[in-house]
């Protein structure tokens, strides 16, 4: 099953940094791998400086985003276009775009340190043995704010018996 479009959703099963209730918008997913971004992990770090030529279009609050573990140095820039230039489409008209060259009609752009990745096959390992929720993009995934309370709306929008896990306590073995 190709995943690109859709969301991962950490379950409970994932303990600790960096995935811990993250909201994965995956990018890319077939038999080479699959490629993906962190949507709930913004950081203090202002985006306008390291991407001038799309800062009067960057989507509040213009910070970098914690793409993902692989590759931190490295940024990657999703915007709202009607352009076909960049990757496929993310979500709708949401694309992979250059900020160096961006289309004319590039809105609501989001700027990320690095992503998440798997080789061939380990991300279909992981969602079987219960790691990630598969779940459709919610259409607010690129606006907004995005934080850990992104992860139990995405968790509480889920199907099936998915939202019996929003309330999930950080720390059960305390309990």
């Amino acid at each position: 099953m190709n995943l690109t479009g859709s969301f991962l959703v950490a379950t409970p099963l994932v303990g600790g940094p960096p995935f811990d209730r993250t909201v994965i918008a995956m990018l890319e997913h077939d038999a080479d791998g699959a490629v993906g971004l962190i949507l709930n992990s913004p950081t203090d770090i202002d985006a306008a400086p390291h991407v001038p030529e799309v800062a009067d279009v960057l989507l509040a609050p213009s910070v970098v985003h914690f793409g993902g573990p692989v590759s931190p140095e490295t940024a990657v820039v999703v915007g709202r276009t009607s352009s076909l230039e960049g990757t496929g489409a993310v979500f709708g008209a949401i694309r992979v775009v250059d900020p160096h060259d961006p289309p004319g009609d590039l809105t609501d752009v989001r700027v990320f340190a690095g992503y998440a990745g798997w080789s061939p096959g380990q991300l279909d390992a992981e969602i079987e043995e219960g790691a990630w929720w598969v779940i459709p993009a919610r259409a607010d995934g690129w606006s907004g704010e995005r934080d850990v309370a992104y992860w139990k709306a995405c968790v509480l929008d889920a199907p099936g018996q998915i939202p019996f896990h929003a309330t999930y306590n950080e720390t059960p073995w305390l309990n």
